[in-house]
């Protein structure tokens, strides 16, 4: 298919947001995409359309080699306290997320399996805690959320004041594009080789930020569309995307909705 949507959870998630992004997404979404779960330690869930893999059994493998990788680094972080920027010192609990790299591993492994094994042109992550609310146009896809020479969308945070890298819980990777085998070359390398470690943060975000910044600085070519509004509050639904989903972060997740969509 032109369009494939990815996401990935475990039993907890699937029980809090999973279920309602799976069921919300396949009667809003065109039936020419496709959509795909990787499910974690879970039964295999059946939901109209949606195909479901198993992540141990795609991912597990790669998984659990990184995590191995990562234990001394997080140990130091999450067990000693100890931040490993320079001159920090101890590490504020606020702040440990940033180096939580096994745990934000998931979404990479599972968008990596994807990548390797189906052959849709736009792959669409999107985060499980995300739901679709409206019959979402294919035009959406084809003329709002891509762009051509683009190979990467995502939702940037280029206004915030504190954090300027993206807020991932949707991103659309253009597989056809020149920049495709370079990029994910960097997230092996980052991940696999267990680059990310020398990184200013480990989380996911910075990390497909930070390839991005590699293939920007060595071609000189912006590879991004912004879909947000480019602030640090909420920009995922204050943007385009938010005309179809809401996106359920942290709090918002016992709300069940976003206060600052639409305003």
């Amino acid at each position: 298919m032109e369009f494939s949507i990815v996401t990935t959870f475990h039993q907890e998630g699937f029980d809090k947001y999973g279920k309602t992004m799976m069921e919300t997404l396949d009667k809003h979404i065109p039936d020419n995409i496709s959509l795909t779960a990787y499910y974690e330690n879970m039964e295999a869930p059946n939901i109209g359309r949606w195909k479901v893999i198993d992540f141990n059994e795609a991912c597990g493998k790669k998984y659990e080699a990184f995590k191995e990788l990562a234990t001394p680094y997080e140990h130091k972080v999450l067990v000693e306290g100890i931040d490993p920027r320079p001159g920090r010192g101890q590490i504020t609990p606020g702040s440990k997320y940033l180096f939580e790299a096994s745990r934000f591993s998931h979404k990479y492994y599972a968008v990596e399996h994807f990548w390797q094994n189906e052959n849709s042109r736009y792959v669409i992550w999107c985060d499980a805690d995300v739901k679709a609310d409206k019959d979402v146009p294919y035009s959406f896809f084809t003329d709002k959320i891509i762009k051509e020479g683009v190979y990467w969308s995502r939702v940037g945070r280029d206004k915030a004041v504190n954090i300027k890298y993206p807020e991932c819980g949707f991103m659309v990777w253009d597989t056809k594009s020149e920049y495709h085998s370079r990029y994910q070359q960097l997230m092996s390398w980052m991940y696999d080789k267990g680059a990310c470690f020398t990184m200013e943060e480990w989380h996911d975000s910075f990390l497909w930020w930070a390839a991005e910044r590699y293939i920007e600085k060595e071609t000189g070519q912006k590879i991004t569309l912004d879909l947000g509004d480019g602030s640090g509050k909420h920009p995922f639904v204050r943007g385009v995307l938010g005309e179809y989903f809401d996106h359920m972060k942290g709090k918002r997740k016992d709300m069940g909705y976003s206060p600052e969509r639409n305003k």
